[in-house]
């Protein structure tokens, strides 16, 4: 027996009951994904540097750290006299760049994306 939430955004998909079914979907194996995980193992991610951080938090549609390291992205960037649009046109666009591929080589949906 499938859990009753889930039965019902499964059957949301399989049946295009709602415009938003992929992404309500993706927010259960999302829960299911961490819910088995301890949080120093799932926040490990979080010991890179700020680039690699934006990267994977663009991958994983994480939002959780998004302004405190787009800030600290923002001020190394200050720091070597850049201006607000080198954020995203650096590490910003990097990581779209990289969800880009994962698109294109079919890794990534687009609910997956559009989050």
């Amino acid at each position: 027996d499938l859990d009753a939430e889930l039965r019902e955004r499964v059957e949301d998909v399989v049946l295009n009951r709602r415009p938003d079914a992929g992404e309500r979907l993706i927010e259960i194996a999302d829960r299911a994904k961490s819910a088995g995980k301890d949080d120093s193992a799932r926040l490990a991610w979080r010991a890179g540097d700020v680039n690699a951080r934006l990267t994977h938090a663009l991958v994983h549609g994480i939002t959780d750290f998004i302004v405190e390291d787009t800030e600290e992205a923002w001020q190394a960037i200050r720091a070597t006299g850049g201006r607000p649009l080198h954020v995203i046109e650096g590490p910003l666009m990097a990581g779209m760049n990289v969800v880009g591929d994962l698109f294109g080589q079919g890794k990534m949906f687009l609910p997956q994306v559009v989050k």
